[in-house]
């Protein structure tokens, strides 16, 4: 690995600005990621908005939440995922060449994936999978899912249909959305 990288930086202006920094090495449960890509999410448009010259507070920071890459590194204690081996993640500070990240926050890539659509994955995947694993959600059991037409909402319906819900009831606000719930709501295959 090379010693410094790219990352990019927010808070001070308008637009995120391109920085040299220390490539980071892993510490005990954690692992670095050559980034291929990575994902804007609603969280990185709005700390980019919160800069002094939208009315934020100028507090400097690292970009980015969502990556999908290589793994370059790993810490001690770190079994899975190993080094080359093909990982999607969430964590602050992702828009940067080599991302470190806690393993518990990185998932493996399938094979049937390309890092562009990987990197879009983790928060909602996480988020939803998160949600029922709180709730005690078991197989058999119904999931109510409401603003189901977001991203996160039809992630949750694929994970509580993998995660056999018995039913799988769903809400959005827009009538004009009717038709995407039929679709979402058929099972494949």
């Amino acid at each position: 690995m090379p010693e410094t990288m790219t990352a990019l930086f927010g808070g001070a202006g308008p637009d995120w600005t391109p920085r040299q920094v220390p490539v980071p090495q892993p510490g005990p449960g954690q692992i670095v990621v050559r980034a291929h890509a990575v994902a804007l999410n609603n969280a990185d448009a709005s700390m980019l908005a919160a800069a002094p010259t939208s009315g934020g507070t100028g507090a400097e920071y690292r970009a980015g939440f969502e990556f999908a890459g290589e793994v370059s590194a790993v810490g001690d204690g770190v079994q899975t995922p190993a080094v080359g081996s093909r990982a999607m993640g969430t964590t602050p500070g992702s828009f940067t060449q080599y991302v470190l990240a806690d393993h518990r926050h990185v998932l493996p890539v399938p094979d049937e994936l390309g890092y562009e659509e990987a990197c879009a994955l983790p928060t909602g995947l996480l988020t939803e999978h998160g949600a029922l694993t709180v709730a005690g959600f078991q197989a058999g059991q119904s999931v109510l899912i409401t603003g189901v037409s977001s991203s996160i909402g039809l992630i949750g319906v694929r994970i509580s249909r993998a995660l056999n819900a018995i039913r799988i009831i769903a809400t959005t606000r827009s009538s004009a959305k009717r038709e995407l719930l039929d679709r979402v709501d058929r099972p494949r295959g």
